[in-house]
């Protein structure tokens, strides 16, 4: 291969390329320090048992680099890992809530079969630890709908879910077939949900939780009418529809509900 050429999945940016992503970093800066939000750089590269320790990282996904005495090591391939590690070891002393942003760029493998696709990935995001419940979760989406103005973005709508809200659904179809319902759901597939050899009531069901998406009240409505594993899927539900009420009650922005 010709030594002139980027690596497959990697590119360069030009000038023009360059400006306008530091406008968009400038407009985010904006936001996120406006909400209290403090900047933070993490190493780019991290111990592999470091990043597989929260279970949601797909270890397929990780650029692997060897390190001295055999050590393991990986590019980034997202950073709420390394901004979790950074807060725990080197903030300890500092009361929590940590409000921190990152501006940063991460490294995703490339699937068997597709070196050409792009590995090199830039993010900006927040990570608001040591708070939880309904108003830590509005506090995001409500910064995130300030970025989104302050970027200009014409008529977006904002989809909420809930993992756990979305697991509880999801419980009642055995267990070997659940990630493939899931899979269906999530990536719009009525053709292969319907083709799973599901008894007439748990297809019944499944389809329906295809279709549980569109505007709170009519999301909230189906909910009512199923048989949710209680009172944990209660309490989720109404968490879900506090949240609801929160973001109506200090913003105009169109919600759909995405179970």
């Amino acid at each position: 291969m010709a030594p002139h050429l980027t690596p497959a999945g990697a590119r360069d940016l030009l000038p023009l390329a360059v400006a306008q992503k530091r406008w968009v970093e400038d407009q985010l800066q904006q936001v996120f320090t406006r909400w209290g939000y403090h900047r933070i750089i993490t190493s780019t590269v991290e111990r592999l048992e470091m990043l597989m320790a929260g279970g949601a990282i797909d270890q397929a996904t990780v650029v692997r680099l060897q390190g001295g005495d055999d050590e393991v090591l990986g590019l980034r391939p997202e950073l709420t890992a390394s901004i979790a590690r950074a807060s725990v070891t080197r903030l300890a002393g500092v009361p929590y809530p940590h409000r921190l942003y990152y501006n940063a760029n991460v490294f995703q493998r490339s699937p068997l079969g597709k070196h050409e696709r792009q590995q090199e990935f830039y993010q900006a995001g927040v990570e608001l630890l040591g708070a939880g419940g309904t108003l830590a979760d509005a506090e995001v989406l409500l910064l995130l709908v300030d970025a989104l103005n302050q970027l200009g973005l014409p008529q977006w709508k904002m989809l909420l879910g809930d993992a756990g809200l979305n697991q509880n659904l999801l419980a009642a179809f055995p267990e070997d077939l659940r990630p493939q319902v899931r899979t269906c759901i999530a990536n719009l597939d009525r053709v292969t949900l319907e083709a799973l050899p599901l008894p007439g009531e748990l297809l019944d069901l499944a389809l329906l939780l295809f279709d549980l998406r569109g505007t709170p009240e009519a999301v909230f409505s189906k909910l009512a009418g199923l048989s949710l594993d209680a009172p944990r899927a209660g309490k989720l539900s109404q968490n879900l529809k506090s949240l609801v009420e929160v973001l109506r009650s200090t913003t105009e922005v169109a919600l759909i509900l995405d179970l």
